[in-house]
């Protein structure tokens, strides 16, 4: 059976502004503005099966209204817009209070300049000037826990922050709360003694790695053990080594050879591993723990755990085979005596009559 999908052409009524969602909210809503203004709509033309798209949006600097059709832009007027065939909708929330805040904050700009400058957050200050609710100022975004600017940040700490007289912040600072405040950005010194710290112990361990392997790679005992790491958990633990001078990498964890590992300490045929030297293992479990410790034989050769552990089979299956002859020939024996008994026993008889 063929089924068809059409399409619905009602005509939808809609608002180009005021329109009050607050019936439709639940109670436990915190927003206190639920009023919207159309800033932009969809329309098709056509049918389910094809058709085409153009769109009105509203200039926000002067208020005018224009169709976009392909690659031509026309000015059209109000009631086009409310009349069009509409597609999709975009509302955008609208606050008085946060119009006529913007409008007093430019006015405090052009005041007198003070002589003391505060620094807002510009990720918040761009909510500000584009949100109905841009809440608490966020100035955490530039600064660290200890309330200076973090290394990492310091080389584009003026692309973060907006510099603002002291009666705007006031005046945001009373109405949206939030902070902290911010009248002078210095390096964090705290931070940079971590960092170097940080980075000294990358550099240790990259340079250790380097010198135990290149002597891991010149050895020629082919009787030595060679230790697996699983590939995932390298991939991380390098990652964390080559990070930028200015972060603060997150270390990758615990070595997790789970993935690689089978029984008795080998890894699984065909898993992702790197193969490392005894010491380097143990340079990289000290430092991070984890495992298990997974060994791959070379030349078919073993440890001397794994030759114990095959010695002991192999002297447990000769007691099971040792055990099992001794049955069967006491089984053998029982039925020649059996036999010879019988025959004694017949010739007796035999004699008798």
């Amino acid at each position: 059976m063929t089924s068809y999908s059409s399409k619905i052409s009602n005509y939808v009524k809609y608002p180009l502004e005021g329109l009050d969602i607050r019936k439709f909210l639940d109670k436990d809503c915190s927003s206190e503005v639920t009023t919207y203004d159309l800033n932009a709509v969809i329309c098709h033309h056509g049918t389910a099966g094809g058709g085409h798209y153009t769109a009105y949006a509203m200039n926000w600097l002067d208020g005018q209204w224009y169709e976009f059709d392909d690659t031509f832009v026309t000015e059209v007027s109000e009631s086009q817009v409310a009349d069009a065939e509409a597609y999709v909708l975009f509302y955008k929330k609208h606050s008085d209070e946060t119009i006529k805040m913007r409008e007093k904050v430019v006015g405090l700009c052009d005041e007198q300049e003070s002589l003391l400058h505060f620094y807002i957050s510009s990720q918040w200050f761009n909510k500000f000037q584009t949100f109905a609710e841009p809440g608490p100022i966020t100035n955490n975004d530039f600064l660290c826990k200890h309330g200076g600017v973090p290394p990492c940040k310091s080389a584009v700490v003026d692309e973060l922050v907006t510099k603002v007289p002291q009666t705007v912040w006031e005046c945001l600072q009373h109405r949206y709360g939030g902070g902290p405040t911010v009248t002078h950005l210095h390096g964090c010194k705290t931070c940079q003694e971590e960092l170097d710290r940080l980075q000294k112990r990358l550099t240790e361990e990259k340079q250790t790695f380097i010198k135990f392997h290149d002597k891991f790679q010149d050895e020629v005992d082919e009787t030595n053990t060679i230790y697996c790491i699983s590939l995932s958990w390298f991939r991380q633990w390098e990652k964390f080594l080559n990070s930028k001078s200015t972060d603060f990498p997150e270390p990758p964890g615990p070595i997790d050879n789970r993935a690689i590992s089978v029984s008795k300490g080998r890894h699984t045929k065909g898993a992702e591993i790197g193969q490392i030297s005894k010491e380097t293992w143990e340079y990289l479990h000290s430092i991070y723990g984890g495992g298990p410790e997974v060994i791959e034989q070379p030349n078919n050769v073993v440890n001397g755990t794994d030759d114990e552990e095959e010695d002991e089979d192999e002297k447990e299956e000769d007691k099971m085979k040792d055990a099992r002859g001794d049955n069967e020939t006491k089984d053998e024996s029982c039925s020649e005596e059996e036999i010879n008994e019988e025959i004694v026993n017949k010739q007796n008889q035999d004699s008798k009559l």
